[in-house]
């Protein structure tokens, strides 16, 4: 039905309107000024003239126009100089934990599809398009695809346990109280907890090193970047390093574009500026310029993504370190972990095992076979018999991720019922929201005749529709449309100063040759032809003088570590790694241990024996706290007392296996203790109690001291062990209170304790059976709260990506458009941040207790396609359970 027309209006002035049914079309921000200038141009010529102008040195100024790499330069020094002004982004242990959780889990999945023979072609063939020269075919000879196949399979690997080694430190040093208010105070008075941020900090710069060096390799073989990189002449055999090619066009074309300098400059090491300062930069030379995201493959935008997140972590990190004291902490000596030694013992191993292919190398003929399940498994097996007859473990193993590919998933978020019963609605969802906003184009208004405008109105579009999944669509599209206006930055200068700059360029690549540019970077800054005062004018000389020297490695396959020999198996478990990397000699002996003093005994609660209380017993009845007025009234409940301790007694009447209890035997204690206070609680908070429990007994099991009286106790029953136990947990196990306060959260900051404790803690196989099915109910629930929730356009949209029985036909095998998937994780809860350089996309939850996922959005064309669609799929089933038969029974 069309909508009513609106009364006319009484004005009789003619103003510009259009009719009814046409609307503005809202523009995305202004590329030029008025001046028809770039952003970063109008900001680049007030920082020239600065510096150079009236207002500097006074210099005269030769060109009229700035080229790219000036521009890059004024901005870089102006970023560095107010970010030792300027107030750093503060320090955030939440956001921390989400960034090292969603990349860890982010390479954890790639392996995942690399085993799953739907997605292992497609990977292979991008893989090996990205790694081909440009303007040639990839090769397909068996040897050269199994090699992309082993060194694809080493770097996730080696990224996915590095990131997985930042996230449980984070993890650790959130269990020992570590928050956003005390991290300064911390640092400053607990050297342990000092070293081991330091640590961290030094494996996180270890992670940004790496995703650098997969920038670099993989822009030497884009079409547009190529031309800049060669391989040094210099370089020793076996070890080909890149260096920059000035020659022909190639060192005009670097100082002349903007974006060029920029990734130039990203990609050689050792670089004057901070790569934090570069991305920002490089975020606002895309923004202002998207048609030029075209030059970056799909492959390259993604690596840049995964530089740019952790560019972003290691910003946080610096925070609590900005100052003297920070930088003198940074100067100290320090410990790598034995966790960061293992790393990189991994990294050696596994770079000798990739390199063995001769077992399953002609398989590769075609690739096609690995869509057989079969043939893929024989693939993974032969490589893991590799990496066996090697260092003795398989590639899991070795790189201590065995368990990352077994967590359960996790979906415990539930959504506010709608007010309005129109749910079938697309605009439903908006109705309950506190700010309501639209994305419908505003119509134009008749004005006063006395107000005056002297702006034009905004270009007129016919509107038909009231979808406004349709303008967002148009939106999205008109970013990547060809831009067909001139860039001024990178215009062809006029006569003069063409002639100038050609003169400039000559006398540049004269000097190059004549000083030994590769080689002579040994020499004295007073007689080094690019380091001279008098010609500093010349933008290419101090082009050429900035990139001298440096070079990185053309090997696609990532190491970090100079060591060419792994750790002896007498020096593994040590602890003892230098800064330098290289182990220390392990004594021969170790000290003696010291006795302990014996604990004296002294009557406190209603126990029967001396020994005392193990450490696992303590956290687990120790997990709530009550009050003393309620625990000592209902005298009734403590007629239970001689039942409970003939009960328990008679269950332990065993002798014990060993003259001393065992750990395992503790953990049974604890367990059963567990056991009997789980029993009674209601189930939708079990899982809550579970968490805080595991979470708040990782740091006290390592301080707990061993007892003098575990090397006497051959006479006494182990069920006098289990009675040694505080006041508070004897009354718990006797049930003197049946009501009990549940922590919804632990008392740190981790985020993910509800998953990961389970999975690793002491009471995992307990919270699997007597939660077990009731967490499957409430997942259940909860997805369907979601589900039923969602607009009856992103119902569609959930139908198509999960594949269910109502997508049949043309629709399930159909693409899909980002935004239509940005809508779909809108509406199920999730935030994200699109604003980060790169195709990373990291989604977190409504529940932040639930994992945080990342997607790489597709690149340059924002389609999923069915290959990509299904893979999104997938790891929302793993990470969050979302599956095709919970969808159809709100359907």
């Amino acid at each position: 039905m069309p909508p009513k027309a609106k009364p006319a209006s009484s004005s009789k002035d003619l103003v510009p309107v259009g009719p009814r049914d046409v609307s503005s079309k809202t523009h995305s921000k202004p590329k030029r000024d008025e001046k028809g200038q770039k952003p970063t141009t109008s900001r680049a010529l007030v920082l020239r003239n600065g510096k150079y102008g009236s207002q500097g040195t006074g210099e005269v100024i030769l060109m009229g126009r700035m080229s790219g790499r000036e521009k890059m330069d004024l901005l870089a020094e102006d970023l560095v100089k107010e970010s030792k002004k300027a107030i750093l982004s503060p320090f955030r242990l939440e956001k921390c934990l989400k960034i090292a959780e969603a990349q860890s889990e982010l390479y954890v999945d790639d392996i995942a599809n690399l085993r799953d023979p739907e997605f292992f072609r497609h990977l292979i063939e991008a893989e090996l398009l990205a790694r081909a020269q440009p303007g040639k075919d990839a090769p397909r000879r068996p040897s050269h695809v199994a090699k992309v196949v082993a060194t694809r399979i080493h770097n996730s690997y080696m990224l996915a346990s590095a990131w997985k080694i930042v996230s449980d430190s984070l993890n650790a040093l959130a269990v020992d109280g570590v928050s956003d208010r005390n991290i300064k105070m911390k640092l400053k008075s607990n050297p342990d907890i000092r070293e081991r941020y330091l640590v961290l900090y030094d494996t996180v710069n270890v992670l940004v090193k790496m995703s650098q060096d997969r920038v670099s390799v993989l822009a030497t073989t884009t079409p547009h970047f190529a031309r800049y990189f060669k391989i040094s002449e210099f370089s020793d055999p076996g070890k080909s390093e890149y260096v920059f090619d000035w020659k022909d066009t190639n060192l005009r074309g670097a100082a002349d574009s903007f974006l060029d300098s920029i990734i130039i400059e990203l990609c050689f090491p050792q670089g004057t500026y901070p790569k934090a300062i570069l991305f920002r930069i490089l975020h606002d030379a895309i923004e202002e310029t998207p048609r030029e995201e075209k030059y970056f493959p799909q492959v390259l935008w993604d690596a840049v993504g995964d530089l740019s997140v952790s560019l972003e972590l290691q910003e946080l990190l610096e925070a609590p370190l900005f100052g003297a004291e920070g930088e003198a902490w940074k100067q100290q000596p320090r410990q790598m972990p034995e966790e960061y030694e293992s790393w990189v013992d991994a990294q050696i191993y596994s770079e000798r095992a990739s390199n063995m292919i001769a077992n399953f190398k002609d398989v590769f003929i075609s690739l096609d076979k690995t869509r057989n399940k079969t043939v893929l498994d024989n693939i993974w097996n032969q490589m893991n018999s590799n990496y066996i007859s090697v260092c003795g473990e398989d590639m899991d193993s070795l790189w201590k991720l065995h368990e990352a590919f077994h967590y359960a998933p996790q979906w415990s978020s539930y959504a506010m019922p709608d007010i309005s019963e129109e749910s079938d609605s697309d605009t439903a969802w908006k109705k309950t929201a506190l700010v309501k906003k639209s994305h419908k184009k505003s119509r134009l208004a008749i004005t006063n005749g006395d107000d005056s405008d002297s702006s034009m109105p905004g270009l007129q579009s016919v509107s038909n529709t009231s979808d406004d999944d349709d303008d967002d669509d148009d939106d999205e599209d008109s970013e990547y449309e060809s831009d067909e206006e001139s860039d001024d930055d990178q215009a062809g200068y006029n006569t003069e100063e063409e002639d100038e700059n050609r003169d400039m360029l000559r006398e540049a690549m004269d000097m190059a040759h004549e000083a030994d540019w590769l080689s002579g970077t040994d020499l004295p800054p007073e007689i080094d032809p690019f380091l001279q005062e008098d010609r500093k004018g010349n933008p290419f000389l101090k082009l050429l003088g900035s990139l001298r020297g440096r070079v990185f490695s053309s090997d696609a396959k990532l190491k970090t570590t100079t060591r060419t020999e792994p750790r002896t198996t007498a020096a593994r478990g040590a602890f003892r790694a230098t800064p330098g990397g290289a182990p220390k000699q392990v004594p021969t002996t170790l000290p003696p241990k010291p006795e302990p003093a014996p604990i004296p005994k002294t009557p406190s609660a209603p126990t029967t024996g001396t020994v005392p209380r193990p450490p696992a017993s303590q956290k687990a009845t120790v997990e709530d706290v009550e009050d003393e007025d309620d625990v000592q009234a209902s005298p009734r409940k403590k007629k239970k007392k001689k039942p409970k301790k003939k009960k328990k007694t008679t269950s332990l009447d065993s002798p014990p296996a060993s003259p001393s209890p065992s750990a395992p035997s503790i953990e049974s204690v604890a367990s059963a203790a567990a056991k009997m206070n789980l029993s009674e609680q209601p189930s939708p908070k079990k899982s809550a109690s579970i968490s805080s429990v595991n979470s708040s007994l990782k740091p006290s099991l390592p301080k707990s001291a061993p007892s003098p009286f575990y090397s006497s106790t051959t006479s006494l029953g182990i069920g006098e062990t289990t009675t040694a136990q505080s006041a508070h947990s004897y009354l718990q196990t006797i049930n003197a209170k049946t009501e009990k306060k549940i922590k919804t959260r632990p008392d740190h900051a981790s985020l993910f304790s509800n998953d990961d404790d389970e999975k690793r803690g002491l009471f995992s196989k307990i919270s699997s059976k007597v939660t077990g099915k009731d967490r499957e109910k409430e997942m259940k629930e909860a997805k369907q709260s979601w589900f039923s929730k969602l607009s009856k356009k992103t119902t569609g949209y959930m139908h198509q990506l999960l594949k269910t029985g109502e997508d049949s036909g043309a629709v399930g095998k159909g693409s899909m458009k980002w935004e239509q998937f940005l809508k779909i994780m809108r509406e199920m809860g999730f935030s994200y941040d699109p604003s980060t350089a790169g195709s990373s996309v990291r989604f977190d939850p409504p529940n932040p207790n639930d994992r945080p996922i990342t997607f790489h959005k597709p690149h340059p064309d924002p389609t999923l396609t069915p290959v990509l669609r299904d893979k999104y799929a997938k790891r929302l089933k793993r990470v969050y359970g979302w599956s095709a038969e919970d969808l159809a029974k709100i359907s």
